[in-house]
C-alpha cells in the first residue's frame, strides 16, 4: 500500500509466517522489508505481532520476538511496536510484521510508477512492451527451504549430513535485499517484484496479469539451489510453488546488462524471458512448451504442521 502526499510517499507492507523455529519471524521480517526496498525506499520501521496457540512454551515465544529484535538492530530497522498475545484459535504460532517507510516521489526511471502490492511491485501506467526482459535475482525456493530446514530440522538430519545442514542454514543471510534493488534503480528498471507465496509461478502470473503481457521464458534459467531441491525432493515439493522472499523478479529494456551489474556486485542473476505479445504464459524447457496456470497455495502449506512443539 501507498500513501502519496506533497513531496513523499508511506509505504505500507505486510508479511505473515507460521511456525515453530524461534527463527521463523526473520522469514516475515525479511519479506516485508525487502518489498518496501523494492518501491524505492531506503530505511524502514516494523510493527511486530506474535500470536501463539494456549499451550505454546511462552519463553519460546519471547525468544522469538527477541531474535527479530535483534535482526532489526542490526539492520537499522527500528521496531514501531511489539504485541505478543495468545491466540485461542491457533495450532502454530503466527508472526505478522507490519512494515513501513518513507520514500519520495520523482526520481529516475523509464516511467511514471503509482502503487505498490503485496510483494513489492511498483505499476507502471499503462502496458509494458513485448520484447523487454525479465531477470531473476538470486535463487527461487530459498525462504520456503530454510522455513522447512527450521521446521524439520530432526527429521531432516536422519537423512543430511550435520555439515550439509549448516550449508543450508547458511543462506539465511541472503533473506534480505542487499544493493540488487539499488543496482535495479541505477539501471532504470522498468518494474520490481518480490517473490513471496506461491513461489515464482504465482509471481509471474501475477506479473503478466498486472501489466497485461504475455510471458515466453526458459525455465533453465531459473535459478535454484541444489539444497531446495534436496529439501524439495525429500518432502515431494514443487520448488517453483515454493515461498522466496529475498530473490526478486525485475522488468528492464536492457536485462542483460542489469544482469552484468547484479554479477558485479556478487549478486546471482539470470535472464529468464522476456514479455510478449498477447496473454500467454509460456515457460519452455527444451523442447517441451508449458503454460503458467492460476496460482496454486503455496507448497510449504503441504507439509503437515501439527500444532505440537518440535
Amino acid at each position: 500500500m501507498r500513501l502519496e502526499t506533497e513531496g513523499r510517499q508511506i509505504l505500507h507492507e505486510t508479511a505473515a509466517v507460521y511456525g515453530w523455529s524461534e527463527d521463523i519471524g526473520i522469514h516475515a521480517l525479511a519479506s516485508a522489508v525487502n518489498s518496501l526496498a523494492a518501491a524505492g525506499a531506503k530505511s524502514a520501521g516494523a510493527g511486530i505481532r506474535i500470536a501463539y496457540p494456549p499451550r505454546a512454551d511462552k519463553s519460546g515465544i519471547y525468544r522469538m520476538e527477541k531474535r527479530i529484535r535483534k535482526v532489526c538492530k542490526e539492520r537499522g530497522i527500528k521496531v514501531l511496536e511489539s504485541r505478543i498475545f495468545e491466540h485461542p484459535l491457533l495450532s502454530v504460532p503466527s508472526v505478522t510484521v507490519n512494515g513501513i517507510a518513507e520514500a519520495y516521489s520523482g526520481g529516475k526511471g523509464h516511467a511514471e510508477k503509482t502503487g505498490t502490492g503485496r510483494s513489492g511491485s511498483e505499476r507502471l501506467k499503462g502496458r509494458i512492451p513485448a520484447g523487454t526482459e525479465i531477470v531473476l535475482s538470486k535463487w527461487i525456493g530459498m525462504d520456503g527451504m530454510l522455513q522447512i530446514v527450521r521446521e524439520r530440522r530432526d527429521e531432516l538430519s536422519e537423512r543430511f549430513t550435520p555439515a550439509f545442514i549448516r550449508q543450508m542454514l547458511s543462506y539465511e543471510k541472503e533473506l534480505f535485499a542487499g544493493r540488487e534493488t539499488e543496482v535495479a534503480q541505477e539501471h532504470g528498471v522498468l518494474a520490481s517484484r518480490q517473490i513471496t507465496e506461491g513461489g515464482i509461478f504465482a509471481a509471474l502470473w501475477e506479473f503478466a496479469g498486472e501489466f497485461e503481457t504475455g510471458l515466453d521464458l526458459d525455465l533453465k534459467k531459473f535459478s535454484i539451489l541444489q539444497e531446495t531441491v534436496e529439501v524439495c525432493e525429500h518432502f515431494r515439493l514443487n520448488p517453483y510453488q515454493l515461498t522466496s522472499a529475498g530473490s526478486f523478479l525485475f522488468v528492464a529494456e536492457d536485462g542483460k546488462a542489469l544482469r552484468e551489474a547484479f554479477l558485479r556486485e556478487g549478486i546471482k542473476a539470470s535472464v529468464i524471458g522476456r514479455t510478449a505479445e498477447g496473454q500467454a504464459k509460456i515457460i519452455r524447457n527444451g523442447e517441451d512448451v508449458r503454460f503458467i496456470d492460476r496460482p496454486a497455495p503455496d507448497e510449504i502449506w503441504k507439509l503437515n504442521r501439527s500444532g505440537d512443539k518440535r
